[in-house]
């Protein structure tokens, strides 16, 4: 340190210090050692002022660091206590955040299912949005028929009213006429029923005679259809008769020719005799 410090301590150039300087070394050599023994001595004791002064400040600022470090550790057990807690938070977040997980994967597959339904509805809404249009073609063709038609039942309208005004004067006098005809028919009603009355009595009257004229001719008739009843019985019976002489005849000589006796044709002549019947009235 000492020749440090004299190797830096300033030194002239001319020669006069140079010479006072090798009288100094020479008549002041224990001088010299004195100062320097001084210089070391309170070098020593500046560097251990200095390194008490050092130690100090080192043991204040290790005091600080240590309250430093202890509000630091301090903090960070706060800090743990609440990473601790956040940590806890964070697993029930996670907890909550799987079973969204889970939620949402299946509301995924819902959704899917029902991106798949709405892609079928959105096609099926295609095919009614082209039979919309379609029939919007269809009720445009339609609306101008009907407008046409609307048209055409204007001037059928015009017409009509044309018509009834028409009408009305006709109704009117129609109706006018109808009540010349009603006196005139209720003149004719009574003219009517006298003339009737007058027919009714006639027609009694001749009711009455063609009654009894119809009844005559009745008698007439019935008293002819008994004459012709009778007349017509009896020829039958003359008819009935005759063949039946005929039929016994056809018998008989049948009989004759395998019989030839005599007494057997009197008997059956006798017998044909017998079953002849009186030309009476009743029979």
């Amino acid at each position: 340190m000492l020749k440090s410090a004299l190797y830096k301590m300033p030194v002239k150039k001319n020669t006069s210090v140079r010479k006072k300087k090798k009288v100094l070394k020479k008549k002041s050599t224990k001088k010299i050692g004195q100062l320097l023994n001084k210089v070391y001595i309170n070098f020593k004791k500046k560097q251990k002022e200095n390194e008490k002064k050092d130690l100090k400040l080192k043991e204040d600022q290790i005091k600080k660091e240590n309250e430093k470090i202890k509000l630091k550790e301090k903090e960070f057990k706060i800090k743990d206590e609440e990473n601790r807690k956040k940590d806890d938070f964070f697993k029930k977040k996670e907890e909550e955040l799987r079973k969204k997980d889970q939620q949402l994967q299946i509301k995924d597959d819902d959704l899917r299912l029902k991106d798949k339904e709405i892609k079928l509805k959105e096609k099926e809404q295609l095919i009614k949005q082209e039979e919309i249009r379609f029939k919007q073609d269809q009720l445009k063709k339609k609306e101008t028929d009907l407008n046409e038609k609307d048209e055409n039942q204007k001037k059928i309208e015009k017409e009509q009213k044309k018509i009834e005004i028409q009408l009305k004067n006709t109704k009117e006098q129609q109706s006018r006429k109808d009540i010349d005809l009603k006196v005139r028919e209720e003149e004719q009603k009574k003219k009517d029923q006298k003339e009737f009355k007058k027919k009714l009595k006639e027609q009694k009257i001749k009711a009455e005679d063609e009654q009894l004229r119809k009844n005559l001719e009745a008698q007439k008739i019935k008293e002819w259809e008994d004459k012709f009843d009778e007349e017509q019985r009896l020829k039958l019976l003359q008819e009935k008769i005759k063949d039946e002489k005929i039929k016994q005849k056809e018998r008989l000589d049948k009989i004759t020719e395998t019989q030839t006796s005599d007494e057997l044709q009197d008997e059956l002549f006798n017998q044909l005799d017998s079953f002849e019947i009186d030309k009476s009235k009743k029979n």
